[in-house]
């Protein structure tokens, strides 16, 4: 069983790639789900969608001011607290830029840009986050990295893939320092999945995976959803500092 109701959830990346089948999933378990979004009309259809489908759970979606994005604005979770009660988990599937390029043709620009998107991202999102996380009877923070980010790889963009490496790093870390406040702090490594919307100009293939995955397949957005739902579940809560690889045992080899 996974207890996700009148649990409340802040996510960044919810709207786009294989972020939309993790939120459906989150709802239909029963969970109100905030997303944090740069898309605004994206987001709206999403929730007119998700709170259209009779589920269980309660989608919205807000977006951030000039002075920094939604995820890292203290003042948004205290409006999320105030309206819901809690803030009980913390999810950032941000996306990287994604662009490939050889270490001598990746920029210093592009390469800081990356680790501060991606590692900076998350860790001002979990900063924000943790005076209410402190406060809940089951804290979770579940962060989004890929396999190539963990094990290293050809096949995604190289300061995408370092950048991810160092959501892992920030994992660890975070989870060693909060595990005696009851918040667990984990990480998943994706590898295989494609989007829900398809690919974007300069992303890596999906299917470039297969050949080296023991299951001979990609995975699915859905399969994504269901253990991010297992870690954002109260039944999680003797799991930290971990990453967990859904990548079909490309991660084995």
């Amino acid at each position: 069983m996974q207890t996700l109701k009148k649990r409340v959830c802040v996510f960044s990346g919810a709207t786009a790639g294989d972020g939309v089948a993790v939120v459906k999933a989150l709802c239909q378990g029963g969970m109100t789900v905030v997303m944090m979004t740069h898309s605004p009309e994206r987001a709206k259809d999403l929730v007119e969608e998700i709170n259209g489908a009779g589920y269980p759970g309660y989608c919205l979606a807000m977006a951030g001011g000039e002075a920094c994005p939604a995820e890292e604005d203290p003042a948004v979770y205290v409006r999320i607290a105030e309206e819901f009660g809690s803030v009980d988990v913390v999810i950032s599937n941000t996306g990287g830029y994604g662009r490939e390029a050889a270490i001598e043709d990746t920029s210093d620009d592009e390469f800081r840009d990356e680790l501060d998107h991606l590692a900076g991202g998350s860790f001002r999102m979990l900063k924000a986050a943790l005076p209410w996380l402190r406060k809940s009877p089951a804290a979770r923070v579940i962060l989004m990295s890929t396999v190539e980010g963990v094990n290293g790889g050809v096949h995604q963009s190289f300061a995408n893939s370092v950048a991810k490496g160092a959501v892992r790093a920030l994992t660890v870390n975070a989870a060693a320092r909060l595990a005696s406040k009851g918040i667990t702090v984990n990480c998943v490594a994706k590898g295989g999945i494609p989007r829900v919307d398809g690919m974007r100009e300069g992303d890596a293939d999906p299917a470039a995976f297969i050949p080296r995955t023991p299951m001979g397949r990609m995975g699915t957005p859905e399969e994504l959803g269901e253990l991010v739902c297992f870690l954002a579940s109260e039944e999680s809560g003797y799991i930290t500092g971990q990453t967990i690889a859904a990548c079909g045992g490309v991660s084995v080899l």
